[in-house]
């Protein structure tokens, strides 16, 4: 079993939650795996019936999710492992690196970091 922490952090660049621009630049770990989860592998292809099924099992988990801890079973987490590493992502982001991190060294405990490369994490 592999468990990820569901961290939500804000862009450091509105640091005031009053800032009307505080929750839109907030990087979400749950949207992300969503977001990685169901981009097709193969974009030109899409997903075929084997990578919905493990897609959706992912998917699944998140919904399950108690405590803000994603855990999955090892043979799903190698699966959002390799989604996660083709995952095209829109912009460059440190907190986005951070949640890549988060995936790709994922153990039986979540990572608890409070703090990813300065920016505090909610």
């Amino acid at each position: 079993m592999k468990r990820i922490l569901l961290r939500s952090i804000p862009d450091p660049r509105a640091p005031l939650s009053s800032d009307p621009g505080y929750e839109a630049g907030r990087a979400d770990w749950r949207s992300m795996v969503e977001q990685a989860v169901r981009i097709p592998l193969d974009r030109e292809k899409g997903a075929n019936i084997d990578e919905m099924r493990k897609s959706i099992r992912i998917l699944d988990a998140l919904d399950a999710a108690q405590d803000d801890v994603l855990t999955l079973e090892d043979a799903d987490w190698e699966f959002l492992k390799t989604k996660v590493e083709k995952c095209p992502w829109g912009i460059v982001d440190r907190r986005i690196l951070a949640f890549c991190d988060d995936v790709l060294e994922a153990t039986d405990s979540p990572r608890d970091l409070t703090r990813v490369d300065g920016v505090a994490s909610a």
